[in-house]
């Protein structure tokens, strides 16, 4: 199996397992890598936008020495999404119109999984 699928299928259980609707694995750079999105949504732009959303905080932390933010929420009535670096080359996304609570948890369960798929495609 590819790494692109591996990662596709994490994807696909976070979205089924969380309630997510849509997730996807971008480079920092705003770069697509793998997504589980709906087909109306465009993929290139929803990659930039959240890399953009990451990246942005990360400077305003580093701006005030702090150490840079482990992740992003973003809360409201339509849904929750949540940025988390994947290390300097990554990141994930996914939003839900479940709790900020459930959505955490399956991102942090994805996370585990994608970063391993990544150690083992780098040697």
């Amino acid at each position: 199996m590819s790494t692109v699928s591996e990662l596709k299928k994490i994807l696909s259980d976070l979205n089924t397992s969380y309630g997510v609707e849509i997730s996807a694995i971008v480079s920092r750079s705003g770069i697509p890598i793998a997504w589980n999105l709906p087909k109306d949504i465009h993929v290139e732009t929803f990659a930039t936008l959240s890399a953009t959303l990451l990246g942005a905080s990360e400077v305003v932390y580093t701006g005030l020495h702090k150490d840079p933010p482990k992740r992003v929420v973003v809360e409201s009535d339509g849904g929750n999404l949540i940025a988390i670096g994947l290390g300097k080359k990554a990141i994930l996304v996914a939003m839900s119109s479940d709790t900020v609570d459930k959505l955490a948890e399956g991102v942090e369960v994805a996370t585990a999984n994608i970063r391993e798929v990544l150690r083992k495609e780098s040697g």
